[in-house]
C-alpha cells in the first residue's frame, strides 16, 4: 500500500525541553572598570596600602581631618598595637583596625548598600557635623544630624559593636532656611550631586514680608553678586495667583549655584525682606509634603535617580507651572 505517491513522514525532530532555572535568577553585573583587571592585580588593588587616617575617613569613622585628630589622641589600634601617625600605612582588608577598642569595619561593609535620606529641615538646625567652636551659642548648637539619632541606635542594635556609617548632609541650608535636605551614607553621591557642574536646580518658596512689586520680582530674577561672583537664578516668578490658594506674598525662586544664603542675598539685593525661605525641590526630586518637619523618609533607588535626571527636573517645573504638582513619589 503506498501511501498515496508521497513519502512517509519524516520523524519530527523536537528539540528537547529548556530545563528549569535552579536558584536566584543570575544578576548582571554592570561593568565598573574593574573587570578589565586579571585576578592577581584585583587582589593587589585590594591590598596595597593606604594612610590610617584615609582608611578611617573611607570606613566612615570621621573625616580625614577628624580621624587625625583621632589617631593623635591614641584611640587607634592597628592589629592590637595603639598607632598615633595618620600616615601610617593599613590595608582595610587584611588589618584589624579598632577605635576605643571597637572594631571598625566602616558600617557599610556590614550593610553592603549605601543609606540615602531626605529630611524636612526645621529651622535653628546647623548642617555641620559638629557644632561651630567658639560659636555665640556655645554648646546650644542643634545639628541636622542630631534628627538621625534613632537611625544610628536602630543600625547598633542591627550590627553590635560596630561603628554606624558616618552620614553626610548634601550640601546646605542654613541656619533659618527649612524644607529639603538630602543626607546619606554615599560620601561620592553627596559631592557629585553638591558640585557645581552638576547644574542641579534647587527650587525655594520665599515668604517675603509684604507682597513683592513686579519690579522687585524682576530685580531678583536679574541676579546678583554673592560672594564675589555674579548669580542669576534660573527662574523667579511670583505666586500671587498659585493654585494652591497659598499667600499672595510668596515667591518662587530657582537656582544652580548653590552659594551661602544665595536666595536671600538675591532678595536683599532686591529690597524684599525674607520672612520663611523653604526648599522644596532638589533636581527632579520634590519634597512629600506629608513630610513632617523634623522627619525623614529613606529615599528608593529610584529616587536617588530623581535627583540627577535633568530632564525629570524640567517636567516637574512644567507641572508646577501647570498646577499639577508633581508626584513627588
Amino acid at each position: 500500500g503506498g501511501g498515496g505517491g508521497f513519502l512517509p513522514d519524516a520523524p519530527r525532530q523536537v528539540p528537547p525541553p529548556t530545563p528549569k532555572r535552579q536558584g536566584p535568577r543570575v544578576t548582571k553585573k554592570r561593568f565598573n572598570g574593574d573587570e578589565a583587571l586579571t585576578p592577581r592585580e584585583i587582589q593587589d588593588k585590594r591590598d596595597e596600602g593606604m594612610r590610617l587616617s584615609k582608611a578611617l575617613a573611607m570606613l566612615g569613622v570621621a573625616s580625614r581631618r577628624g580621624a587625625e585628630e583621632i589617631i593623635f589622641a591614641g584611640r587607634v589600634t592597628v592589629n592590637g598595637a595603639v598607632v598615633e601617625t595618620p600616615q601610617h600605612t593599613v590595608s582595610p582588608n587584611r588589618d584589624a583596625i579598632a577605635v576605643d577598642g571597637r572594631a571598625v569595619d566602616g558600617g557599610l561593609a556590614a550593610e553592603q548598600t549605601h543609606a540615602y535620606f531626605i529630611l524636612n529641615k526645621p529651622k535653628g538646625y546647623l548642617c555641620s557635623n559638629k557644632a561651630s567652636s567658639g560659636g555665640t551659642r556655645g554648646g546650644n548648637d542643634k545639628l541636622v544630624l542630631d534628627l538621625f539619632e534613632d537611625y544610628r541606635l536602630a543600625w547598633r542594635k542591627k550590627h553590635p559593636g560596630k561603628l554606624p556609617p558616618r552620614l553626610f548632609t548634601v550640601g546646605r541650608l542654613d541656619v533659618n532656611t527649612t524644607g529639603m535636605l538630602l543626607v546619606t551614607t554615599d560620601g561620592q553621591w553627596c559631592q557629585r550631586v553638591a558640585h557645581p557642574s552638576a547644574e542641579i536646580v534647587k527650587s525655594y518658596v520665599l515668604t517675603a514680608n509684604s507682597r513683592p512689586t513686579k519690579a522687585q520680582v524682576k530685580k531678583m530674577a536679574e541676579g546678583c553678586v554673592v560672594d564675589g561672583k555674579k548669580v542669576v537664578p534660573r527662574n523667579v516668578e511670583s505666586m500671587e495667583n498659585a493654585r494652591d490658594g497659598g499667600p499672595a506674598n510668596r515667591v518662587s525662586v530657582d537656582v544652580v549655584d548653590g552659594r551661602n544664603r544665595e536666595v536671600r542675598e538675591i532678595a536683599a539685593n532686591a529690597g524684599v525682606g525674607v520672612k520663611k525661605l523653604k526648599r522644596v525641590r532638589v533636581g527632579g526630586l520634590r519634597m512629600p509634603s506629608e513630610l513632617p518637619l523634623g522627619k525623614y523618609m529613606t529615599l528608593k533607588p529610584h529616587q536617588v535617580g530623581y535627583v540627577l535626571d535633568k530632564g525629570l527636573a524640567n517636567n516637574e517645573k512644567a507641572r508646577e507651572e501647570t498646577g499639577r504638582m508633581g508626584k513627588s513619589f
